[in-house]
């Protein structure tokens, strides 16, 4: 069985995250969590395209409100995992993103979108 984290759709979906491209890694996402059977894997991908979702009202949009909405909801998700969970570290992607939620909600105009998370994989086993 094949880790999500080595599925070509989850990885071009981190790249495209990680480059800024936040609609295309929730586009690139939303066909794997469609198709996902196990419950804690459609909650992380849910999880990861509700925030890349907030990323892009953020950034794109010029959104705080509707990307605050957002990132509660993926956190939300995010925060029933584990620190890793299909090779993916959740952990440092919940902490970043939370981060981020909180400098938003301190200051809208001083965000930074450069303190915005990259997806990182865990080691193999």
């Amino acid at each position: 069985m094949t880790r999500l984290a080595d599925e070509a759709a989850f990885l071009r979906g981190a790249r495209l995250h990680d480059e800024g491209a936040y609609w295309d890694a929730h586009e690139a996402w939303e066909g794997l969590w469609r198709e996902a059977e196990d419950g804690d894997t459609r909650l992380l991908l849910q999880g990861l395209i509700q925030i890349t979702a907030a990323f892009h009202k953020l950034v794109v949009q010029r959104d705080g409100d509707a990307a605050l909405r957002l990132l509660d909801r993926g956190l939300e998700k995010l925060d029933r995992l584990s620190r890793a969970h299909e090779g993916v570290d959740v952990g440092a992607f919940r902490d970043g993103a939370r981060a981020c939620r909180e400098a938003l909600a301190r200051d809208r105009a001083r965000f930074d979108a450069a303190t915005i998370p990259r997806v990182r994989l865990v080691a193999t086993r």
